[in-house]
């Protein structure tokens, strides 16, 4: 037999076994692992007190809102959205009263604002609808919507609800994050001269409250 004949038919089962072989034997294309969380007290703006840290993470341009929430994202809608990251170093569990948290904008020259935060429900409604009519009750369920929006609505607040703060509990030794937004009507220059707000954090199963909390959000701006 012809040596480069035999070669060539010897070269036939290799090629047939590797497309052959289980998926789990091919090497996969080589991904990125998501971004690891910041260390809460490495972010600039940030407060602590009594054992709880309170760290604020503003997003400040529409490429990182997009990357974060997609193509219907807060900064396009006007809204900011703040990464909000709770470490608990002590060994109770804390309870944040989440209607509580406030973003209070002192613009020099200008009527202090103090703006509440928005429920996932009324990012979803303006996420979907920017340029529509807002929520006449802030924490009551949204007006109906016209024209089969109601659905989008809905998948949109699914899809927030693994972003946004949630939970008001933060376990021992334990620490949680996700976003809190704010209706700024898109100055959002005035970031700079605000501070995120929040006064109601106590023990868990107890009235002991701690000391109200105040980031100045300027360091994050620069």
């Amino acid at each position: 037999m012809n040596p480069e004949k035999r070669t060539r038919i010897s070269a036939v089962p290799a090629a047939l076994l590797l497309l052959a072989a289980p998926w789990f034997l091919i090497p996969l294309e080589s991904q990125s692992p998501p971004p690891a969380s910041p260390d809460p007290a490495t972010l600039p703006a940030r407060d602590s007190h009594q054992g709880l840290l309170i760290a604020a993470d503003p997003y400040l341009t529409s490429d990182r809102s997009q990357q974060k929430f997609g193509k219907k994202h807060p900064y396009a809608a006007g809204l900011l959205a703040i990464d909000v990251f709770l470490r608990n170093d002590t060994e109770t569990p804390l309870r944040i009263n989440l209607d509580t948290i406030e973003l209070r904008v002192e613009v020099p020259g200008q009527q202090r604002q103090r703006l509440e935060s928005l429920t996932v429900q009324d990012v979803a409604y303006r996420l979907v609808l920017p340029n529509g009519p807002a929520p006449r009750e802030r924490r009551g369920p949204i007006p109906g919507v016209a024209g089969g929006k109601t659905k989008e609505v809905a998948k949109m607040e699914d899809s927030l609800r693994s972003l946004m703060l949630q939970s008001d509990v933060v376990g021992p030794q334990n620490v949680i994050h996700g976003f809190v937004v704010f209706d700024v009507a898109r100055h959002f220059e005035d970031t700079a001269n605000s501070t995120l707000y929040i006064p109601d954090v106590s023990r868990f199963g107890s009235s002991d409250k701690l000391f109200f909390f105040e980031i100045d959000l300027k360091p994050a701006t620069r």
